[in-house]
């Protein structure tokens, strides 16, 4: 009966696995199949016309590269920095904004949201006419209150304003996954807890704030994907310096693989960088998710 049965189904539902089947082939062909060609890849010395298996060589050579650990420093302080950055100020802002009036807020969602759907490049571009040295905005304003030039992206506080460039490209995803998400509370709990006296500050704690948690769990995990990922920035504005000290995890996979054809290196950076986002997810999923019912 049960082989009828799945027979049966699998003849009624040809259809359905028809529409999903061009996506699973998708996966297959552009997810696992590289993933899993990157994990053999990863055991290699591996040009692009030459293939040698060296076993863990490429990640004795990482661990053993001081540099690595200059890029890993810098990969945690982007996700140390920006994560809570991007999840307090998105829901406070969020928060402000979604009392304004319905015009308002979508002014707001479209000009927040707006360096999200531009290119990287385009944004990073901009940003680099804004820190240049001679004729940059930034350095026209200091030059108003009697300072000098400062080179920007050439000095000890770089890594801190490649934050800011990258907090401004991840905000609006942030601000617009929290109003989304505040427009699903009903107004009825506010009006409830206005009648028994409760404060704006205690509606925003007791009420939203916990509401909003299952929201709050995807956005930290999700930036903090995201904040890893962390490349065109670095690439157009610093190049990774001065002296390689704005570097990156993925940054340094991206001169492994173009510059120097060591395709075995960055597949193993890769595979150590996977390893530290899926643990540092648990975590987040054992500390934050476990009190959050959907």
């Amino acid at each position: 009966m049960k082989k009828l049965s799945f027979k049966r189904s699998l003849t009624q539902d040809t259809s359905a696995y028809i529409f999903i089947l061009p996506s699973v082939l998708m996966f297959l062909l552009f997810v696992l199949y590289p993933l899993i060609l990157s994990v053999v890849i990863s055991f290699q010395e591996r040009g692009l016309v030459h293939a040698k298996w060296i076993g863990l060589a490429n990640f004795k050579n990482i661990f053993s590269d001081a540099y690595f650990f200059v890029a890993l420093k810098n990969t945690f302080l982007f996700v140390l920095f920006l994560v809570p950055a991007l999840t307090i100020v998105g829901f406070l802002a969020a928060v402000q904004i979604n009392k304004l009036s319905h015009g308002l807020r979508s002014f707001f969602r479209a000009a927040f949201y707006l360096p999200v759907v531009l290119s990287g490049v385009v944004i990073s571009l901009i940003w680099l006419l804004i820190f240049n040295p001679s004729y940059g905005l930034l350095n026209y304003l200091v030059s108003l209150f009697g300072g000098g030039p400062i080179i920007w992206m050439a000095s000890p506080g770089t890594l801190y304003y490649l934050m800011f460039v990258v907090f401004t490209f991840n905000f609006g995803t942030v601000l617009i996954i929290y109003l989304a998400a505040l427009g699903n509370i009903p107004e009825d709990m506010y009006e409830a807890a206005r009648i028994d006296g409760a404060k704006t500050r205690t509606i925003t704690w007791k009420i939203t704030f916990p509401l909003l948690k299952p929201t709050t769990f995807f956005i930290m995990v999700t930036q903090t994907i995201a904040v890893f990922q962390t490349w065109v920035v670095i690439q157009l504005l610093t190049n990774g310096g001065p002296a390689r000290s704005t570097e990156t995890i993925v940054f340094q996979i991206y001169i492994d693989a173009f510059w120097f054809n060591e395709f075995g290196r960055a597949s193993a950076l890769g595979m150590i960088l996977l390893v530290i986002i899926v643990l540092i997810t648990l975590l987040q999923k054992l500390y934050a998710g476990e009190e959050i019912s959907y």
